[in-house]
């Protein structure tokens, strides 16, 4: 008995020196970046300035990052792995009514990609920039699809001469695994109600179907509509350069000894070719200080901390509007920032209901859905906004579909852009079991259960009839709750809704002629209609978004894994030979992109509103 009592004493004690040394740790290094922050210099706007455009990583409505992270990688000078599509908006629009900031360079060098609406929304703050009468350049060595739709919208679009611009169209391709898990053994059991719903169909097909292959060449087409005349409005070009430029580029390079950067400019696609050494020249002659000769930039980043330093963002304490961002696969459970978890999701939702300053919600979703049963608690959530009498208007980004369209359906007003990819009404489940694969490899099973149902369900056993039949049920249950949900939501009938529903998706404009959604606009639409729902004039309100916040611990740990695998890069450890490099990187990627999805499909009952297809590459 005394030693347990002097062990347990020395296991506490232990325990509590840990703790204080952590605590210790962690507030010597805040004071470390505290004076490591304080010794950077201020940045200054002298007059004559360029404002670089040069976002960076992924666009995004929320950030996954912490302010920590963020700070550090920046201390690094390491580009952020995300950028906010506000943050650049509202530089730009600052930016116009600065003297100080003579142009705008566009530098998209660091962008890798984000959604298409998300690209129209700085599109647009691009093209009120360029209402200012200031000259905005663009210059790269190379110009993705996603880059190239920013870059068009500028006066003047420079390339590298060893560079190009690179557009494709709109394409979607998956892989399909019925045969290999033919080979392994593997036996996936699929239940979906929707001929179109076919984010199941890689796991029992080796092709798509009719149906996929209909519903995406309608949404492709009108997508890629959209993309080219965004770009061909803003180049001055015909409307269908860009598809005679796709048809006609193998001649075009033979012609031009596959000179990439020439045929873009007999395109006109861009203005000039330069190097990095003459286009610097280029800009001192236009921008450069008459003291050095040189231009001086700043980065749009750090003009917003300097922007937001002497013109603080007004705030309304009595009147707001919360906007919530629904962003990523819908999954069960809590999760930070940059997942759409819904207990995570609700919890900001009934704020917003319970709060007395919050007079409406404006829900900004940007997700293909994810799991069902989360789905059905952000949406009971949302309910909470309305019985507390508060409008919710929901504003749909890039994609807004199956449990992204569940979880707006029941709102007051649905804004979606004409680039939307919504809809995929309809719903979807998968069981594996592998009693080839097992019996295969030398494994058996045996036991016993006290009920039939005991013996269900095992990945040893075949999926037995009974089982089947449950799902069945209870999958119809499903699909009806998600038709009368949004029958209910929008006013139509549960025919009407089944009609265009069944899994099939729909560009915005098309969703909007079908009454899928109210109005084509952006977020600021969204938040002004949901201000003039709850009787607030302009002016008299504020918009507040309302924020999960990430644990420290969490994102220091992501920050030294981060700085651990830059050095490994660095120190060639662990590399691929060159030869085999973008094939391995290419198979990595595809592997990852496919466990990432199933490891969020955590569903407690296994049911799925979910749009695996709703993204055009």
């Amino acid at each position: 008995m005394i030693g347990k009592l002097f062990r347990a004493i020395w296991t506490g004690v232990d325990g509590f020196r840990k703790v204080i040394h952590l605590v210790l740790m962690i507030f010597v290094f805040v004071v470390m970046l505290a004076a490591l922050g304080s010794g950077q210099t201020a940045v200054k706007i002298k007059d004559g300035t360029v404002l670089l455009l040069n976002p960076s990583g992924v666009l995004v409505h929320e950030l996954s990052a912490g302010e920590l992270d963020l700070e550090l990688l920046r201390m690094n000078d390491d580009p952020p792995p995300e950028t906010l599509v506000r943050d650049v908006v509202r530089a730009l629009r600052h930016a116009a009514e600065d003297d100080r900031i003579a142009a705008v360079l566009v530098d998209i060098d660091g962008l890798a990609g984000g959604g298409f609406t998300k690209l129209q929304d700085i599109a647009t703050a691009m093209r009120e920039f360029r209402e200012s009468g200031k000259p905005m350049i663009s210059y790269s060595s190379w110009y993705g699809q996603s880059g190239y739709l920013l870059a068009s919208q500028a006066d003047e679009v420079f390339v590298h001469d060893y560079g190009g611009v690179d557009i494709r169209g709109m394409g979607r391709w998956r892989m399909y695994y019925a045969e290999m898990f033919n080979k392994l053994g593997i036996d996936p059991h699929i239940f979906r109600i929707g001929e179109y719903k076919s984010f199941v169909e890689p796991y029992f097909r080796n092709s798509m179907s009719d149906e996929d292959r209909q519903s995406a060449e309608q949404w492709l087409g009108a997508l890629w509509g959209e993309y080219q005349r965004e770009v061909t409005e803003a180049r001055e070009l015909a409307s269908d350069a860009l598809d005679q430029y796709a048809e006609n580029l193998t001649e075009a390079l033979e012609g031009a000894g596959g000179d990439l950067a020439r045929v873009n400019l007999e395109a006109g696609l861009i203005d000039a070719i330069h190097n990095d050494e003459t286009f610097k020249e280029y800009m001192k002659e236009r921008f450069g200080d008459s003291e050095d000769g040189e231009y001086h930039k700043v980065g749009f980043a750090d003009y917003l901390t300097v922007a937001d330093r002497e013109n603080p963002p007004h705030s309304d304490d009595e009147n707001k509007v919360g906007v919530v961002v629904v962003a990523g696969s819908i999954i069960d459970g809590g999760a930070g920032p940059g997942a759409a978890a819904g207990d995570s999701i609700a919890k900001l939702v009934r704020h917003a209901a319970e709060e007395e300053d919050i007079k409406a919600l404006v829900l900004q979703v940007d997700s293909p859905g994810g799991s069902a049963f989360a789905s059905e608690v952000i949406s009971g959530a949302v309910a909470t906004v309305t019985e507390a009498g508060k409008p919710v208007v929901v504003s749909m980004s890039s994609v807004a579909a199956s449990g992204g369209y569940y979880v707006a359906a029941e709102a007051d007003e649905i804004w979606a852009y004409s680039g939307t990819i919504t809809g995929s009404i309809g719903v979807g489940a998968v069981f594996f079991t592998a009693p080839r694969l097992l019996e295969r490899i030398g494994f058996t099973e045996d036991g016993l259960g006290t009920t039939p149902l005991s013996e269900q369900g095992r990945i040893g056993r075949d999926l037995d009839e009974s089982l089947r039949r449950q799902v069945d049920s209870q999958i119809g249950r499903v699909y009806e709750r998600f038709v009368g949900h949004v029958s209910q939501g929008r006013g139509m009938t549960f025919e009407e809704v089944d009609g265009i529903g069944r899994g099939r998706v729909w560009i915005g404009s098309d969703a909007a002629s079908i009454n899928l959604v109210d109005n084509i606009g952006t977020l600021e639409d969204a938040a002004e209609s949901a201000a003039g729902l709850a009787g607030l004039e302009e002016g008299d309100y504020s918009v507040e978004r309302i924020k999960r916040k990430r644990p420290f611990l969490t994102g220091l740990s992501e920050f030294f894994q981060l700085r651990l695998a830059r050095l490994k890069q660095r120190l060639g450890i662990g590399s691929e030979p060159d030869r085999f490099m973008d094939a391995v990187q290419q198979a990595r990627k595809i592997l990852n992109a496919e466990l990432d999805q199933l490891a969020q499909l955590n569903d407690p009952r296994g049911f799925y509103y979910h749009c695996g297809t709703c993204a055009a590459y």
